[in-house]
């Protein structure tokens, strides 16, 4: 029995044009009506995922910055923090350029960049947040934290996938404790602060709702979901997840660009806040 279910987004959730597709949409908001909660785990910072809370209406906080943050979206309120030491994140910065890596630098409720690429045009497309051109980031990081109580919560470093282990191994041993590291898609590896993950931030929510770990369902494709789908009550991997998904995670469902979803969420009926498959009686 589950009593939250999350969903990634990019992959999962959303199809190949980075839309929830109507028969989604639907299977979740039946959940709901049950009173089961549905939230979001995701890379994204909050104001990259409104048009997706607008359009499916979650009513469970979330999880941002693969688990750097637990939010409720509503209200503002945040339940869970952490955020990157600022020594730590200059020292990454500077390894990701010398790598030849382009870098979002995630502060508040901005975005900022070096400079303009289209490697950033990509980028700010697909986030639906402009980014703000700052120049030279560890310079701007220490004038930012100078000035104001702030300090950045991931770096998104982009860049050839071959590249992505050597990148990894560098920051692992210059900043290791000091860092968690991600690789979210072929061509990202993701810094966040110390011990945050995906499966850590659920931790904190379902705490938070008085929920155990083993009544969370989630859905998830890539490396950054592979610790929630298997630390979960219920993982369920997307069909086109990335193969070591595939090899740890028992449940397998469709592509992300189909009803996927949705067909496996018919197996399973919402009723007084618990989802349940329908061949088992309460």
């Amino acid at each position: 029995m589950f009593r939250l279910v999350l969903f990634d987004l990019d992959a999962t959730l959303l199809d190949a044009r980075r839309q929830v597709r109507d028969e989604n949409v639907g299977a979740l908001a039946r959940l709901m009506a049950g009173g089961v909660k549905v939230g979001l785990a995701t890379g994204r910072p909050p104001l990259s995922v409104a048009p997706y809370v607008e359009r499916v209406k979650p009513n469970a906080p979330l999880v941002h910055f693969n688990g750097a943050m637990v939010r409720d979206f509503a209200s503002g309120l945040v339940i869970f923090e952490r955020r990157l030491a600022r020594e730590a994140a200059k020292g990454c910065l500077a390894i990701a350029r010398a790598q030849g890596f382009h870098a979002n630098l995630y502060v508040g409720s901005q975005i900022w960049i070096e400079r303009t690429t289209p490697t950033s045009k990509e980028s700010e497309l697909k986030d639906g947040v402009p980014h703000t051109v700052v120049g030279d980031l560890a310079v701007a990081l220490d004038g930012a934290l100078d000035s104001a109580p702030c300090a950045p919560t991931k770096i998104l470093c982009i860049g050839p996938p071959a590249g992505i282990a050597p990148l990894t191994q560098a920051m692992q041993a210059r900043h290791g404790a000091e860092v968690a590291l991600v690789n979210s898609e072929p061509s990202y590896l993701e810094v966040l602060p110390p011990c945050c993950s995906k499966l850590e931030a659920t931790r904190h929510l379902a705490r938070h709702l008085s929920l155990e770990l083993a009544e969370v369902m989630a859905f998830g494709d890539n490396l950054n979901d592979l610790e929630l789908l298997t630390g979960c009550g219920l993982g369920v991997a997307m069909g086109n997840s990335h193969a070591r998904v595939l090899a740890e995670v028992r449940t397998h469902i469709g592509h992300h660009d189909s009803d996927a979803i949705a067909r496996f969420l018919e197996g399973f009926v919402a009723e007084d806040g618990v989802l349940r498959r329908r061949d088992v009686r309460p």
